[in-house]
């Protein structure tokens, strides 16, 4: 992969709203120039749909990740699933697998007693299909930036759901912000249009949710398989020794420039990280080199089918 390409994937997965202008200074490049690969990488697909980074948790959402294995191997049934898992609003993640587990979904629901209810249909509506591997709340998210794909290293924290301090949103807050969750790149002059407001009223309360954290950033979805990037997500329990250092796991997930998330779970796993790289993956060699573990899991993922942080609001 070329240099500015990676540059480019860099910066758009960073920020999925930056000015041509700005990835042009950012990449090395012109405005033009900048435009033009934007352009064909997106025409191309290699880059997705972008997407607004919300601190759920500050909104009263609970985010779970369940794993799901196929009852039966049918590119047909797989096909079928996703696409009706894909329509559910309260499933804001849905990643394929082809080695570990087959799909990974996160739900997003006011309460833990809300999701249950919501996993219970699905578990009736699929029982023919889908088989429930394990079951994990989500206790806190460290999300960082694609490090391995440029020669700096940026070492920001974002950090989701740890926060349990809730934010009432207005009705013009929320109507923004489902705009934003749905269109991530459309500009604040189309925003303002569509739903017949001003423009600077728009961008007023785009930037009050950012500054209250209620959004965190603006990501996009890359296509790993073509781009030949390698992503595996490793789920793992420390041992009884190994929870003491869970600090420092963390500061080391920070300081991995492979390590893209890190999220700590409650249930049948206590933590896991989901890793990227433009070569072989032997990071579990390495953890568990460093570190006490128990047990692990690893899926290799195939594609990222859909990506948000919470539903349509209400």
């Amino acid at each position: 992969m070329k240099e500015k390409i990676k540059k480019l994937l860099f910066e758009v997965s960073r920020d999925s709203r930056i000015t041509t202008k700005e990835l042009g200074k950012k990449i090395g490049s012109s405005q033009q120039s900048a435009s033009y690969l934007k352009n064909s990488l997106k025409s191309d697909c290699l880059i997705g749909n972008g997407h607004v980074i919300v601190d759920a948790v500050k909104l009263g959402f609970v985010n779970v990740i369940v794993g799901f294995n196929y009852l039966r191997a049918e590119n047909s049934l797989k096909r079928e699933v996703i696409k009706e898992l894909k329509e559910m609003d309260n499933i804001v993640s849905i990643e394929e697998g082809k080695e570990g587990v087959d799909i990974l979904v996160e739900y997003s629901a006011k309460n833990l007693s809300a999701f249950n209810k919501a996993h219970s249909e699905l578990i009736y509506k699929f029982f023919k299909r889908l088989k429930t591997r394990f079951v994990l709340p989500i206790i806190v998210n460290h999300e960082y930036f694609k490090n391995y794909l440029v020669r700096k290293f940026d070492d920001e924290d974002n950090i989701l759901y740890g926060d349990r301090i809730l934010r009432s949103l207005s009705e013009d807050e929320v109507i923004i912000l489902n705009k934003l969750v749905s269109k991530p790149e459309e500009s604040m002059v189309n925003i303002a249009d569509s739903l017949k407001i001003p423009v600077k009223k728009a961008i007023r309360i785009k930037k009050l949710l950012e500054k209250r954290n209620v959004i965190k950033g603006y990501g996009a979805i890359l296509d790993n398989s073509k781009l030949e990037i390698n992503r595996q997500m490793i789920f793992f329990n420390f041992s009884s020794e190994g929870i003491k250092k869970i600090d420092k796991f963390v500061s080391y997930a920070l300081g991995n420039r492979n390590i893209v998330q890190f999220v700590k779970l409650i249930g049948e796993f206590q933590a896991g990280i989901v890793v990227e790289s433009l070569k072989d993956i032997e990071t579990i060699k390495e953890i568990r080199s460093e570190f006490p573990i128990d047990d692990y899991l690893i899926m290799k993922s195939e594609k990222i089918h859909k990506k948000r942080y919470v539903p349509e609001l209400e």
